[in-house]
């Protein structure tokens, strides 16, 4: 038998080194809680101190999952932007009162999304975007807009061919369309998407000031939009939008992008119910989501869109047209914009240290004026402001076409522009309206403003090609003489 004095030593030994053991564990999770935080291979350690409630600690409060609980009202996931510390957001506005929210499909996202979260969106502090389809593309959780469509519009609707045929999709989405019109199916698809992702950014987001609606292939000028905006009151009812109409009713231009105020979306949307749902069955007899959400938010709001074009813009660098209805005019959005548009156009704003304003001749200035040319052969400089052709020809001409075709005071060379290209560009030259000409298919149009425009289908064939020229002397002094706009002029409201 051991003595006490014995086991008295040994159990003083046996303490100390349990204590040493406690202490070092102590410290090691505290150093891997350093480097795993939320690690799953650190909860045991870690979690062994954490148990251990802190005199000082914070009060956190938990919400338990309650599955009744409506999936519209659960917060979204959403991007952030990069750390302050990033350089490409140190010169950028403040954007905080403003959600943007942007609408694609699973069949572009993949091609239009990354480049604008690395560029547009980048210093964004929060933004949602939406699709037909629920994805993550480059890091970025898309939403699907019509998950709550009425079941029975679904079912019911040939609209709904490409959102089925995607859910189904046993690779990716490109080879699964490799055979379909995706083009046309996509175009069905979208026009229900626009009440619906009002709703549920506004439901999900009912504190900003202002919501900003944009396509994938929209590139939003965020210096000139921020002061732009400051000429407002959000509290009053605004849809602000480049107005198209269809028949005698107005609305804004999806691709151009509008703007709903916080008084017009809490009209729209604040204590209702499934909004959009009221919808879902009148949009299946009609063309566009834009329209859709025109005439919903003026039934339900009174609220109508007030025009703001050229500020709010449906074109982009090369499309533009440069002349004095637009020249001084700053400008807020721009559509069918590429992604290397995107990226190229991002650069351009970063060398200006997102100042503000942004005209639209400094667009000019930066992209078009370098590529400034007498003549492009096998392009379309967009030129169809008035049109000369022959008699035989005119009876064959589309309606809008014969309603731009000047047949009367026609000077000596205006008598020959339809005949050949050389007759086009000098009629063109001695007509004191004329900044650029095109001859195509033996038809000689003009436009009294000047645009890049885009390539044209080449043809070995003369009497086929697009030809196009600019009268480049006369647009430098034009540029010149006009170039001074003076203190910037926002567009009036209606």
């Amino acid at each position: 038998m051991l003595s006490a004095r014995l086991l008295t030593r040994r159990s003083v030994a046996i303490a100390i080194i349990v204590g040493t053991l406690v202490g070092a564990l102590l410290i090691a999770s505290r150093r891997l809680d350093e480097f795993c935080p939320a690690g799953d291979y650190c909860d045991a350690l870690v979690g062994m101190r954490h148990k251990v409630p802190a005199s000082n600690s914070e009060n956190v409060s938990v919400v338990e999952s309650d599955p009744h609980h409506q999936e519209q009202e659960r917060p979204l996931e959403t991007p952030v932007a990069q750390p302050a510390a990033d350089p490409t957001c140190e010169n950028f506005p403040d954007t905080s009162n403003i959600l943007l929210v942007m609408k694609t499909g699973a069949s572009e996202a993949y091609s239009k999304v990354p480049t604008q979260v690395l560029t547009n969106l980048r210093c964004l502090p929060e933004y949602f975007i939406f699709s037909d389809m629920d994805q993550h593309v480059a890091g970025v959780h898309i939403h699907d807009s019509l998950d709550t469509v009425l079941p029975e519009v679904k079912n019911s609707s040939s609209d709904f061919k490409l959102y089925f045929r995607q859910q189904k999709c046993a690779a990716d989405q490109e080879s699964c369309d490799k055979y379909a019109d995706t083009a046309a199916e996509g175009w069905a698809l979208d026009k229900y998407k626009n009440i619906h992702i009002a709703e549920k950014a506004y439901n999900r987001r009912p504190g900003y000031d202002w919501y900003l609606f944009v396509d994938a292939d929209t590139y939003v000028l965020w210096p000139t939009m921020v002061e732009w905006l400051k000429q407002f009151d959000p509290t009053d009812p605004h849809y602000l939008g480049s107005v198209a109409y269809l028949g005698n009713t107005p609305f804004g231009h999806g691709g151009s992008g509008y703007l709903v105020s916080q008084a017009a979306m809490h009209d729209f949307f604040h204590g209702k119910t499934n909004v959009a749902n009221r919808w879902d069955s009148e949009t299946t007899g009609e063309c566009c989501g834009d329209l859709m959400f025109s005439v919903a938010l003026k039934e339900e709001t009174g609220v109508g869109v007030n025009n703001t074009w050229p500020t709010i813009n449906g074109e982009k660098p090369f499309t533009l047209a440069y002349g004095s209805s637009q020249w001084c005019h700053p400008i807020t959005t721009m559509h069918h914009i590429g992604s290397e548009e995107v990226s190229e156009f991002h650069a351009f704003e970063q060398s200006r240290n997102f100042s503000s304003p942004m005209r639209i001749k400094d667009i000019y200035h930066q992209f078009v004026e370098p590529r400034l040319k007498p003549f492009r052969a096998d392009w379309d400089n967009m030129s169809d402001d008035w049109m000369y052709v022959s008699k035989e020809l005119y009876s064959h001409l589309e309606e809008w076409q014969r309603d731009r075709v000047k047949q009367k005071q026609l000077s000596k060379t205006e008598e020959k522009a339809h005949l050949n290209s050389a007759s086009c560009r000098e009629a063109c030259e001695n007509h004191d309206d004329c900044f650029q000409w095109k001859y195509e298919e033996q038809i000689c149009s003009f436009a009294a403003s000047f645009k890049h425009g885009r390539p044209a289908k080449p043809s070995t064939k003369m009497a086929e090609r697009t030809l196009s020229g600019w009268n480049v002397n006369k647009i430098k002094a034009w540029v010149i003489e006009h170039d001074d706009c003076g203190e910037i002029v926002w567009p009036n409201l209606e």
